[in-house]
């Protein structure tokens, strides 16, 4: 224990000191003796459970009041939100690489420890390593890479991809499809060392690791992998929450771990807590009175105003954005559109929609095909708000076209950002660029 917290000191050293190219890893890795240690690092909850929301706050989901954004200390959230962030704001990077660094250190002590550990230990720790990378460098993909499909731009700047623990080797901008190529590979084997179940749901298994797949396939339009992978993970369990047995009235009606869950992360973000956010008007209309989530997932302000509760998680200003049951529902049946297998969707959808709606209510199905895609857009979004989702789906479907405006009217004054446009790669924090020798996105 003593050894983990010395090394836990050393890696608190790492991220916050400017000048952490001193910092030298090997004296760290040489405290760790044991897979409990290994386990420490992998279960921090301060950096693999906590996945960056920038997504989200750029998203149009909500709003914020005047007053509240004017009110605001952080001129990172500020900026954020109305599409101007700089490269003097940091707004996941660090966080991102800090959770590379630590699956780095974990993939590297592993090998060294592997004559020690048993074979189904050794597999899940480095299994849950590659989890951890892979949801990392793809989080920084959505962020800081310009929106990609498959088979399009490959030579695209994408990340980094940080691949040892030695902080003084220099890893310049893959290109993006090098990028999701790795992702894939590192999933791919760590579907094959993970467990098929796990204790707890903080620890990824072999269905979340086919979660993740589907996630990164559907991102970037890879759509029949996308499908593969979800009905994989749905034929596994399919199980949904019965929203009409959730109890609307409860400030908080959503357990941390229920039956949808398959791997838990969460963030704060300043103003998507519900004390400054706003349910988008349109949005919130778009519930039905006889679509259970529109009890479930709201509550009004003391102005009339809809605020979100609808969370899996019993805390209010930290939101859910982990992989879920119902988003592997919603990722199959689009998917299953997109590629001709529109039996297949409304197989899906029909007991997706009698988990949601009263039986009144239940939407009318007997419609085309492109009218049943665009209903299972709406309920992606009606389903995944607040879940750190809209923002990939927003950059996905306007590289085919839709041309998905946001903006945000803030004292006065239109901010716009158009589809495509260079903002949808965010700044990477100029302490990034200075000692990592990376190149900067367009302006």
């Amino acid at each position: 224990m003593n050894n983990i917290r010395t090394y836990l000191a050393i890696l608190g050293l790492l991220s916050s000191c400017s000048n952490y190219l001193d910092v030298k890893p090997d004296a760290g890795l040489a405290t760790i003796e044991r897979a409990s240690e290994l386990y420490a690092l992998l279960d921090n909850e301060f950096v693999m459970h906590a996945q960056i929301i920038t997504g989200e706050d750029l998203a149009d989901n909500y709003y914020v009041l005047d007053q509240t954004w004017n009110a605001s200390g952080s001129e990172i959230a500020r900026n954020k939100y109305i599409y101007s962030s700089t490269e003097n704001d940091e707004v996941g990077w660090s966080l991102i690489y800090e959770e590379v660094y630590y699956t780095n250190v974990v993939l590297e002590r592993v090998e060294e420890l592997r004559e020690r550990l048993t074979p189904a230990i050794y597999n899940e720790i480095k299994g849950t390593a590659l989890f951890y990378r892979s949801l990392a460098f793809f989080e920084a993909l959505t962020i800081f890479s310009m929106p990609y499909r498959v088979g399009e731009n490959e030579d695209a700047l994408g990340i980094p991809l940080r691949t040892t623990a030695d902080v003084n080797i220099s890893f310049p901008r893959a290109a993006v499809g090098a990028c999701y190529r790795k992702i894939f590979e590192d999933l791919a084997m760590s579907v094959d060392l993970l467990p098929s179940t796990t204790a707890v749901q903080t620890r990824p298994s072999k269905r979340a690791a086919r979660a993740l797949q589907a996630r990164v396939a559907f991102d970037i339009a890879d759509y029949e992998r996308a499908f593969a992978f979800a009905q994989l993970v749905l034929q596994e369990e399919s199980t949904l929450l019965n929203f009409a047995t959730i109890n609307h009235t409860a400030a908080l009606p959503f357990d941390m771990y229920n039956i949808e869950v398959i791997h838990y992360t969460n963030r704060f973000s300043e103003f998507l807590a519900p004390q400054r956010s706003i349910v988008d008007s349109v949005l919130y209309a778009s519930y039905t009175d006889t679509d259970y989530r529109k009890r479930c997932y709201f509550q009004f302000n003391a102005d009339a105003n809809a605020i979100f509760k609808g969370s899996f998680l019993q805390a209010r200003n930290t939101q859910f954005t982990g992989l879920s049951t119902s988003e592997m529902y919603l990722t199959c049946i689009e998917s299953a559109l997109r590629t001709n297998r529109e039996e297949a969707a409304r197989q899906w959808l029909e007991p997706y929609f009698r988990m949601r709606y009263m039986p009144t209510g239940i939407p009318n199905m007997a419609i085309s095909t492109t009218e049943l895609l665009a209903l299972v857009q709406s309920e992606r979004r009606k389903e995944l708000i607040y879940r750190n989702r809209r923002w990939s789906d927003i950059r996905r479907r306007n590289l085919d076209g839709e041309n998905i405006v946001l903006q945000r009217r803030l004292n006065g004054q239109l901010y716009r950002l158009e589809p495509n446009s260079l903002g949808y790669a965010l700044p990477i924090p100029l302490e990034a660029i200075r000692y990592g020798g990376i190149e900067q996105n367009m302006r």
